[in-house]
């Protein structure tokens, strides 16, 4: 079975800061990250995405922000920071309409 990695709505959230968990660049940041938006992109890159609503990233242990696993297929630095993108395509994308 492939390798999986946890994708939680912080690493990709511009309210947050690096001690709070973003780990993309404030450039790549999303406001407010959802998990099915997570979902959606994952899917078009192919990463098997299983969506866990129920779970709370640790550092705020009290909001079910839920957490998204995906197929590791490369650094996971690289994979945040793809999601992170994909995200503002679908937004622009739905923007437009």
């Amino acid at each position: 079975m492939a390798e999986k990695i946890v994708i939680w709505p912080a690493y990709l959230a511009a309210g947050k800061t690096r001690s709070e968990g973003r780990i993309v660049s404030r450039r790549d940041a999303v406001k407010s990250p959802k998990v099915e938006e997570i979902e959606k992109v994952a899917r078009a890159l192919n990463l098997e995405p299983e969506v866990e609503k129920e779970k709370a990233y640790p550092k705020t242990h009290w909001e079910k922000s839920g957490r998204v696993l995906v197929t590791k297929s490369g650094r996971k630095a690289e994979i945040v920071k793809g999601i992170a993108k994909g995200i503002k395509e679908l937004r622009e994308r739905s923007m437009r309409r």
